[in-house]
């Protein structure tokens, strides 16, 4: 009788506590059985007194009428004096709304002459300004759970719409300008994100971004304009293996597209391939004494530090030894990515093509297809030696330029410029400055089926890549022009 007595003047979540130390100190029962045992069905012993096999009732195989309960440590105090308030507390206050509601009513009617403005907050969303009438809350309403506070905050609508209505009797121009604290004003000059202080006629791509935390759009220009800066930190020169003795372009041709094809097999991403090319070129520029039989190890092990890098996960080191035919050990890999990234000064963050390429398409509104040609054509440059020096920046830009030229977009069918204003902007290069870079990327695609190394050709010829890599366009008097130069605006 006295445990019975006990446990009826507890709170429920100091019963379960205590049933479930009982249960953990019955041997016959395993971990697995008390785990999953422990929570609502240890309540529901309790009332059924414990019938049931191992102390407890079998359970209903619908749940739909347990309620889960929470041990929230919360403890009663003992003896009297200043009592601490608690969740229980303030949930015992809701049985008193119905007075609280009378008394509110009341107070409100007899301060007729004198009204509480509330407070005006400004809640931006897109180009759209509201203000929102804010409703402060006591210290101690802050304890209560969402449904009660509902409640509250309706019973106080109520209270103020109902002394606005007496307030109405006394003056008809307090009634207007309350009406106009809730109207919805449209913004017009100044919009929300970063990228305002643009230009006329250029468009500003962030405008519906401010939504989405992942987009950035208040500082997303800024985080371009310093991958620009490191671009420019990071330069290839051009004819950077000039000053090897054992090494030539064609070694490192034959290199790359190997890579390229690991990485496929590998079922890579995209940037993984692009930031081991990048590690490649740079060790390659700073260390002239590579000798020609690490040639290989250092492409299998710049492979190896991009994926740790890109991957959510990465292939094992055992893999990239396989990937060789054995010819290198880990040891040899390890040894090699020390030295790779003492060399870098692990400073292994250069922007990629595909980092730029990302932000110019959305610039252009371009189509998939737009963007998978864009990087059918970066793939193609990289392994070019001739192409190594230029900036991603400008190769996304080129490559960007020669999709949109030789697939326009189904919107700007009818009209004839390529290069809008807008891109001029974002990408900040013109055609003119694009020239040299587009005839190299178009003679690339046009001698591709020919090539020696037909690792990008082919892979882009498959269906899951919709066989871009034989499109006519590709192939046809368009990119002739191209070759040319004739490049329209």
């Amino acid at each position: 009788m006295a445990t019975h007595f006990r446990i009826a003047n507890t709170d429920e979540n100091d019963a379960a506590r205590i049933q479930a130390k009982k249960v953990l100190k019955d041997p016959s029962l395993g971990k697995r059985a008390v785990l999953g045992e422990l929570g609502n069905k240890v309540l529901k012993n309790i009332e059924l007194g414990g019938k049931g096999k191992d102390g407890f009732k079998p359970s209903e195989p619908s749940f739909k009428n347990v309620k889960a309960r929470v041990d929230t440590h919360w403890k009663k105090a003992d003896v009297g004096g200043h009592k601490p308030i608690t969740r229980s507390d303030s949930l015992k206050s809701i049985n008193t709304i119905g007075a609280a509601v009378t008394a509110l009513k009341q107070t409100n009617v007899a301060k007729t002459t004198a009204t509480v403005k509330p407070k005006l907050v400004q809640v931006t969303k897109g180009a759209e300004i509201k203000k929102v009438k804010v409703v402060n809350l006591k210290r101690e309403e802050s304890r209560l759970t969402r449904r009660s506070l509902t409640k509250l905050k309706q019973i106080k609508k109520q209270s103020s719409s109902s002394s606005s209505d007496v307030a109405s009797t006394t003056s008809s121009s307090g009634r207007s300008s309350e009406d106009e604290e809730y109207h919805v004003e449209k913004k017009r000059d100044t919009p929300d994100t970063h990228s305002h202080k643009l230009l006329e006629g250029i468009e500003n791509i962030d405008i519906n971004d401010a939504w989405n935390p992942m987009l950035v759009s208040e500082y997303v220009n800024d985080i371009y304009k310093y991958l620009n800066d490191l671009e420019e930190t990071f330069a290839i020169r051009e004819n950077f293996l000039d000053g090897h003795k054992q090494i030539n372009h064609k070694m490192r041709t034959i290199l790359i597209d190997w890579i390229n094809e690991v990485h496929y097999q590998f079922k890579l991403e995209i940037d993984t391939y692009h930031m081991t090319v990048s590690i490649i070129d740079r060790y390659l520029q700073l260390v002239t004494d590579t000798p020609k039989k690490e040639l290989q190890l250092v492409g299998v092990t710049a492979m190896f530090i991009a994926s740790k890098y890109e991957e959510l996960f990465p292939p094992e080191i055992s893999d990239f030894a396989y990937i060789t035919d054995d010819t290198y050990k880990k040891k040899q890999i390890l040894e090699m990515e020390r030295q790779i990234v003492r060399v870098l000064d692990f400073h292994l963050g250069k922007p990629l093509p595909t980092h730029f390429l990302r932000r110019f398409s959305k610039a252009a509104k371009a189509a998939d297809k737009n963007h998978l040609v864009a990087k059918y054509l970066i793939e193609l440059a990289s392994i070019d030696y001739g192409t190594a020096h230029y900036k991603p920046s400008e190769v996304a830009a080129a490559a960007l330029y020669i999709s949109l030229y030789l697939f326009p977009i189904a919107a700007n069918a009818n009209e004839s410029k390529v290069w809008s204003k807008t891109l001029e902007h974002y990408t900040h290069y013109t055609v003119e400055q694009l020239t040299p870079v587009v005839q190299r990327l178009a003679k690339l695609v046009k001698n591709a089926p020919t090539m020696k190394v037909q690792a990008v050709y082919s892979k882009y010829q498959s269906s899951k890549f919709e066989k871009i890599s034989t499109q006519p366009e590709l192939h046809g008097t368009s990119l002739d022009a191209l070759v040319e130069g004739k490049l329209v605006q």
